[in-house]
């Protein structure tokens, strides 16, 4: 089972330390994939010093564990981004030891969804980037994209239940790994087709949050058909138990039953 990321404690705690500050030594924010809706962060903490970074938008806020650097998603529309580097104090203690405001305006609102970002991290060189290329070869819309890509994760990669069980609040997924295992739980499921399609200029988000008839917290999909112009539901992780079964069911969701937290 996918874990909630517990944000709220960390959130009041860094209210509680927070006091105004530009980017100090050592941290660098770089900007030359923003006209994507990307921004990079590098920051070198003390050893075992846990740093995380915090992006928020219009009162809507986004944790990210960081180490050393990664990239990350603006992914909540035009605007104002103000952007975090965070220093653990003690428990859940963090201090602000950088921040900055980042302006965004995209050409084209979709563009970040097909970017690679520290959830869904991927390049043109793993073996399921290159899977993905090999099933989209012969396709001529983004509906037979998604459904070559759907098609092969759903009958290939099996539901992990021992990983499930004892999965990390913190944990990423590993494109190549899960590709490699073909096993994984619903995060890895959704981070693998979000990677595999977006590679194949398929603009699909990562969603977490709730379905209605799944107990715990799930991730899923959304992609966008161009010839639509319309956003669509998948949820590779649900169909595969069907499919696996011997059993039919439809690709495209209703989204009136699953309710969205986060989206990457």
């Amino acid at each position: 089972m996918l874990k909630k990321p517990a944000i709220s404690l960390l959130a009041l705690m860094f209210l509680l330390l927070f006091t105004p500050a530009a980017y100090g030594k050592g941290i660098n924010i770089d900007k030359s994939k923003l006209d994507s809706g990307i921004i990079g962060i590098n920051y070198h903490a003390a050893k075992s010093v846990a740093t995380k970074v915090l992006i928020s938008k219009d009162n809507v806020e986004y944790y990210y564990n960081l180490k050393s650097s990664d990239k990350f998603p603006l992914q909540l529309g035009d605007g104002e981004y103000k952007v975090f580097v965070l220093e653990n104090v003690a428990g859940n203690q963090y201090k602000v030891v950088g921040n900055e405001v980042v302006s965004l305006k995209l050409s084209n609102p979709n563009d970040v969804f097909l970017q690679s970002n520290q959830i869904i991290n991927w390049h043109e060189n793993m073996d399921a980037i290159r899977k993905a290329k090999e099933l989209t070869v012969q396709t001529q819309s983004d509906q037979e994209k998604v459904a070559a890509i759907y098609n092969y994760i759903v009958n290939n990669v099996k539901y992990d239940y021992v990983k499930a069980n004892n999965i990390d609040a913190g944990y990423l997924p590993s494109i190549d790994g899960i590709f490699k295992t073909s096993q994984g739980i619903c995060y890895d499921y959704a981070a693998l087709f979000a990677a595999m399609a977006r590679s194949a200029g398929v603009p699909t988000k990562l969603l977490m949050g709730r379905k209605n008839d799944i107990a715990g917290y799930h991730a899923w999909n959304q992609v966008y058909l161009k010839s639509a112009n319309k956003w669509v539901t998948i949820d590779i992780t649900y169909d595969s138990v069907y499919v696996q079964k011997g059993l039919g069911i439809a690709m495209i969701k209703d989204a009136s039953e699953y309710s969205i937290e986060q989206r990457y």
